[in-house]
């Protein structure tokens, strides 16, 4: 017998930050990265991944998200000495903002849930999805979580929860990979410090989450000039709380130079991934081959 799930990653357009202190956000779902979790009965607990392969409760602690979400739905279904093989195919780029581990901890829960005849409902599902979020990055706002059990835009917000927007805005939205690990945790962290410290840094996040609102409302107008303006912004505030490299800077000028219409990192930043906004698919290729020394992998998605 064997249960499986593909789950798919995410990008965050606008809000990273922002949305931990309860302003909004706006992410996308990107079907084109994802990961199959499949479970079968085997010899012992084990875990195969692309990176690891072992006993499960052995993996290392990056694994840490995993082990309690298989832990928890284990005790759930009281089989506590269950001998499991868990297997995780595909690939999303960890340490980017794509979502990776959002996406292996909804896909074992969804897989794990369905092996073992539990038939927890999504309120279920979500809870510890998120709560091996808050286990791998410190504080989560669930926003990842939320996209990435989503098949829509979503504008989130942490007290209202995830709302989908149906609506295109009639763009291509280039994903490039700076080839640096971003580090989550740590940007966290930087940005907690700076507020915790400094009233220019709370009106900055402030700032953030309006722009977040901004965002949708041009998006619904199909304002796609307006968006990029705002992405800039918003790359401008990041940029200042100490989120940026000169990789990103670097890509941020080629972009521009190239015809984005708007650019920025997205997700923790300190590395990992970056979006520019671009009018159509050939202005978004033309972007990523001026780029194409500086980075080690891109994504088209239409918007």
């Amino acid at each position: 017998m064997k249960s499986s799930y593909l789950a798919h990653g995410k990008v965050i357009l606008i809000g990273e930050h922002s949305v931990v202190y309860g302003y909004d956000a706006l992410a996308l779902p990107i079907k084109s990265l994802n990961i199959k979790t499949t479970v079968e009965e085997y010899k012992q607990m084990w875990m195969k991944t692309k990176h690891y392969e072992g006993p499960f409760f052995s993996a290392p602690d990056e694994y840490d998200g995993l082990k309690y979400v298989v832990k928890t739905l284990l005790k759930k279904a009281h089989s506590e000495n269950a001998k499991l093989k868990i297997t995780y195919t595909g690939e999303i780029p960890i340490e980017r903002g794509l979502g990776s581990s959002a996406t292996v901890a909804l896909g074992t829960a969804k897989a794990l849930s369905q092996f073992l005849n539990l038939n927890l409902n999504e309120d279920q599902i979500m809870e510890i999805t998120n709560h091996a979020e808050m286990i791998n990055h410190g504080k989560a706002s669930g926003l990842d979580a939320a996209t990435v059990h989503s098949d829509y835009l979503v504008f989130f917000n942490k007290e209202m929860g995830p709302k989908k927007l149906e609506s295109k805005l009639g763009a291509t939205l280039l994903i490039m990979d700076t080839g640096q690990l971003g580090n989550t945790k740590e940007a966290v962290s930087k940005v907690r410090q700076q507020m915790q410290t400094s009233v220019k840094a709370n009106k900055k996040i402030e700032n953030l989450g309006f722009l977040a609102d901004e965002t949708k409302k041009a998006w619904l107008k199909h304002d796609k000039n307006k968006v990029g303006q705002i992405f800039d912004q918003a790359q401008e505030n990041l940029a200042s709380l100490g989120l940026s490299t000169e990789k990103i800077n670097q890509l941020s000028r080629i972009a521009h130079q190239n015809g984005s219409l708007g650019f920025k990192l997205s997700g923790g930043g300190l590395g990992g991934i970056v979006i520019a906004l671009c009018d159509s698919n050939e202005s978004a290729q033309k972007i990523a081959e001026a780029c194409k020394n500086l980075i080690s992998n891109h994504w088209y998605e239409e918007i």
